[in-house]
């Protein structure tokens, strides 16, 4: 594995935090033809703006928002615009959230109460409908970004869109099938995390006019930090640092993860064929108690899961480095470089 850059990533998206959540919600600020005349105060649109507002108030680390600008400064290029991009992609993300916790039945986000149990299912998915849909129109409308990019951009968007739509069709039939393979583990989280990641890389390569070799570069780089950030997540819900209690929720929720699945492939017999069945009853609506999950854990971490899914993900932090050597110069490369280090950290 690489040694780890010498700044964190904190010092080069520091800058880009403040004003990034009102950056975003004014993307949504469209205009409203289809009105009577005389009225000042569409029907509706009171509710859907305090419904966007209340989902960027549960919070989040907005790095996707600030990726972009934060390589597109360290090149000195047109950060203005990079900002808009990043906050469209803020937008996307947080409408896939609504979207992703109704599905689930989710009722609380970073211990807020989510959307639709506030709103409604019906509302719920009105209001991620605009998000989805505001950034693109956001983007394409946007001053702050050249205007020969726009069209570009804006497709580079809704394309981003539809493929993780994409991911989330196949991570919910994955839950459907009996055995799932770590190749229809690995699928899906290329699907639902890749594309925003890349789009946030290319994007920054296209405002930055580097070419379409440091493009094909960039969109690797996001496919490579999209899978490690996956990765990443079911490690920490192994270890137990991952916000959500002990070790073990997603044993819990009968989710196939990464290091699980490498546990059954590689250590055949009665105690992982247990765990089959304990995954696929929770899926069924038989959550297993707290001793069933711990015990589940620590025969995952025996097995070595926990080891051979570490290993991998350094493997895919070094292609990520590798890849972001080729779509950026150095000081933007930096910022990769930097989220690579901390996405090798398994500290939350």
């Amino acid at each position: 594995m690489s040694a780890p850059h010498s700044l964190p990533l904190e010092t080069f998206i520091a800058p880009f935090l403040p004003d990034c959540e009102e950056l975003a919600l004014a993307l949504l600020n469209l205009p409203n033809p289809h009105v009577p005349a005389g009225v000042t105060r569409p029907a509706g649109q009171e509710l859907l703006t305090a419904m966007c507002r209340d989902q960027f108030a549960s919070g989040g680390k907005r790095l996707r928002a600030l990726l972009t600008p934060a390589i597109v400064a360290a090149a000195d290029g047109p950060v203005a615009g990079a900002r808009v991009f990043g906050a469209g992609v803020e937008l996307i993300h947080n409408g896939t959230l609504v979207h992703d916790d109704i599905q689930d039945g989710d009722t609380l986000r970073r211990g807020r109460p989510t959307l639709w149990t506030q709103f409604g299912v019906a509302q719920g998915i009105n209001a991620g409908d605009a998000l989805l849909m505001g950034a693109v129109a956001g983007v394409l409308r946007s001053p702050e970004i050249p205007e020969d990019l726009r069209a570009s951009l804006g497709g580079l968007l809704a394309e981003a869109l539809c493929e993780t739509i994409r991911g989330q069709v196949a991570d919910l039939a994955l839950r459907e099938l009996p055995q799932p393979s770590l190749l229809d583990v690995e699928s899906v989280h290329l699907a639902k995390t890749g594309p925003l990641f890349s789009a946030c890389f290319v994007a920054a390569v296209r405002l930055l006019r580097r070419g379409a070799v440091a493009e094909r570069a960039a969109f690797e780089l996001g496919r490579e930090i999209g899978l490690a950030f996956q990765i990443r997540d079911d490690l920490l819900d192994l270890l137990g640092t991952k916000g959500r209690g002990d070790a073990g929720a997603d044993l819990r929720e009968g989710k196939p993860t990464w290091p699980v699945l490498v546990a059954l492939r590689d250590t055949p017999g009665p105690e992982a064929d247990a765990i089959r069945a304990l995954l696929r009853h929770a899926t069924q609506g038989s959550p297993p108690s707290d001793a069933e999950v711990a015990h589940a854990v620590a025969w995952v971490r025996a097995a070595g899961g926990g080891a051979t899914a570490q290993a991998h993900l350094a493997a895919t932090l070094d292609r990520a480095r590798a890849a972001a050597a080729l779509a950026f110069d150095v000081p933007a490369a930096d910022v990769a470089l930097a989220l690579c280090d901390r996405l090798a950290r398994l500290d939350g």
